[in-house]
């Protein structure tokens, strides 16, 4: 579980060899690229990813049907087609958009009736001026010196037209006139089917287009690796005769570098970074753990000065998980899905790393499930193997709450003991130690209090807890204390740190859900065969129909809050409260600049 260390390096080398040299770069796949651009210019850097292909791909998948897919590229065109979608795509949507716009017209030139409006230069200057009142501004309406008609009456308004050369002032008319422009109804009518007929022959081009989803999805790593290569070529300084690229580089590939600036005839500049630098963060753990580094993606990818969590989200995710799960046989049943799964799921390098993740959820799901003795809400008969395998009682509440306590007390502990040893001897460190003193005395003194260990311990507890208290206002600043404003700034800096006692406390209490939603999910399976049963009982015959079913579409249903509840609140708790307390500082991933993969489905 490490954060990679990482070196600055300068490549510098003939413009003219320039092309080749970063395709070079590119099949060698060490560098995270930074720009050398100015500031205000970034804006225009072309985009890493081939958005257009992106995009026409996306549009022929989201077409319900399908063509046969063609084998045969000898005649495919990857930009050809890539632009043909591309079209298509915008002209659908803008006929779509004009269709809708002229049916819309058409609903408020309907009620007028089938006429042509007239236009300003037929009417010498005068225009129409189309207005829909309601009966009582009608009435009370001054028509005194305006020409006007009324078209159309109903029991609730009147359509009037006004003939003026411009729209009468709002304190004349009581309403903004209606905007149903120069169309007759006959005109857009006309237009409307046009725009179905277009609509209709672009929809057969885009279900015929579906025939180069394959191929497309087979060329997208190539199209990737040329968007990759032009935007590369748009981030290096450029000078007569010269072209110079920056970037980040692990310093265990330092000699490939080396020698690839060798065989290039380029020169190489290497050096630490500096305290102003911010490097990305490149995460390394064994592939059975790299999943870790996906969840921790996820949220927040640690800054480089940091440590890595990976291993930490993965097993705590993985326990969490099981924990509100709370069955073996929801457990045992999911990993029948995950077996069913498993060669599909071995394809690609990320579902590979999920399926790991998996395998460790389901693991520690069936063996706590076996714990708290739990199959589908059924428990294990007295003197059967599952019975003495059962340790915890999930109705045992005073033990259950003081685990799930004793749990988030130490993956907090956890999270300020790694924060300490990163960044040890600094303050923050320090600081960190004195919190974890305060949680080791909160947690002893309850259980002290409740009288789960000797009564005598909260004196120690008073002792530790004061002592830590006092450790974290001393130490909760970096601020050197140089005239007596520092000295009160440092002290309203350790009073400050001091108001996160109560965050600490409700962190703390925020894991007692993983008891309350494990409980909840037995008893809902508990809850849901009793159910059966007495439907069973009371109704013979369909009654054990009616059972099995109440039994299936029950469990179904809980197995899937449990699975959602497990995901969302294991998240949760890992991005949430020990996130909090471990890591502080955001970075962002390495990524380093090399040719994707092609994965065949």
């Amino acid at each position: 579980m490490s954060i990679v260390a990482l070196e600055k390096v300068t490549l510098c080398g003939p413009r003219a060899d320039k092309p080749a040299i970063l395709a070079a770069l590119q099949d060698l796949g060490l560098v995270h690229l930074v720009s050398l651009r100015p500031a205000a210019l970034r804006g225009e850097e072309p985009s890493e990813r081939p958005e257009d292909a992106y995009r026409a791909l996306r549009w022929l998948l989201d077409n319900p049907q399908r063509r046969l897919q063609v084998s045969d590229d000898q005649e495919f065109d990857f930009d050809a087609v890539v632009q043909a979608v591309t079209h298509n795509r915008q002209a659908l949507i803008e006929t779509r958009n004009r269709l809708e716009q002229l049916q819309a017209q058409h609903r408020l030139l309907e009620p007028w009736g089938r006429f042509d409006p007239p236009a300003a230069h037929q009417l010498g200057g005068l225009r129409f001026w189309y207005y829909i009142l309601p009966l009582s501004q009608f009435e009370e309406l001054d028509k005194e010196g305006l020409t006007w008609a009324v078209v159309k009456r109903d029991p609730r308004q009147v359509f009037l037209i006004l003939i003026a050369e411009r729209e009468p002032p709002r304190g004349r008319m009581p309403a903004r006139p209606v905007p149903i422009g120069h169309l007759s109804l006959d005109r857009l009518e006309h237009l409307m089917e046009r725009a179905r007929h277009r609509i209709e022959e672009l929809e057969f081009e885009r279900l015929s287009q579906t025939r180069w989803i394959s191929l497309l999805s087979r060329d997208l790593a190539r199209a990737e690796d040329r968007a990759a290569l032009h935007h590369a070529g748009a981030v290096t300084r450029d000078e007569p005769g010269l072209f110079v690229l920056h970037g980040w580089l692990a310093q265990k590939d330092r000699a490939r570098v080396e020698e690839f600036a060798v065989q290039e005839r380029i020169a190489a500049f290497f050096e630490p970074p500096a305290p102003d630098d911010r490097p990305p963060t490149l995460l390394s753990n064994p592939p059975q753990l790299a999943a870790g580094e996906d969840l921790a993606g996820f949220f927040q990818t640690p800054g480089y000065a940091e440590w890595d969590p990976s291993r930490v989200l993965f097993f705590s995710f993985a326990a969490f998980f099981a924990m509100i799960i709370a069955d073996a046989g929801y457990a045992l049943l999911l990993s029948l899905g995950l077996l069913a799964f498993w060669k599909r799921l071995g394809r690609k390098p990320t579902t590979r790393r999920l399926r790991g993740l998996a395998c460790a959820m389901l693991g520690a799901a069936v063996s706590y499930g076996v714990l708290v003795g739990s199959y589908f809400g059924v428990s294990p008969p007295p003197g059967s193997l599952a019975a003495t395998l059962k340790i915890l009682d999930l109705n045992d509440f005073d033990t259950m709450l003081r685990l799930s306590v004793f749990i988030g007390t130490a993956h907090l502990l956890l999270a300020n003991a790694l924060r300490a040893r990163r960044y040890w001897p600094a303050n923050t460190a320090r600081t960190s130690l004195g919190w974890n003193g305060v949680l080791i005395a909160g947690y002893t003194a309850w259980l002290a209090a409740t009288g789960v260990v000797p009564e005598t311990l909260l004196v120690g507890c008073w002792i530790l807890g004061i002592a830590s208290v006092l450790a974290i206002f001393i130490w909760a600043s970096e601020r050197e204390i140089a005239s007596v404003k520092d000295a009160f700034l440092r002290l309203f800096d350790g009073l400050g740190a001091l108001t996160r006692l109560t965050k600490a406390f409700g962190d703390v209490l925020s894991y007692m859900r993983l008891f309350a939603l494990g409980l909840a999910s037995a008893s809902l399976a508990l809850t849901f065969n009793q159910i059966s049963a007495d439907v069973a009982a009371a109704l013979p015959g369909l009654g054990m129909f009616l059972a099995v079913l109440i039994l299936l579409l029950g469990h179904v249903l809980n197995l899937t809050l449990a699975v959602v509840s497990g995901v969302v609140h294991g998240l949760r708790l890992n991005f949430i409260e020990f996130y909090t307390w471990g890591l502080s500082d955001e970075g962002y991933p390495f990524r380093p600049f090399r040719k994707k993969e092609i994965h065949y489905e």
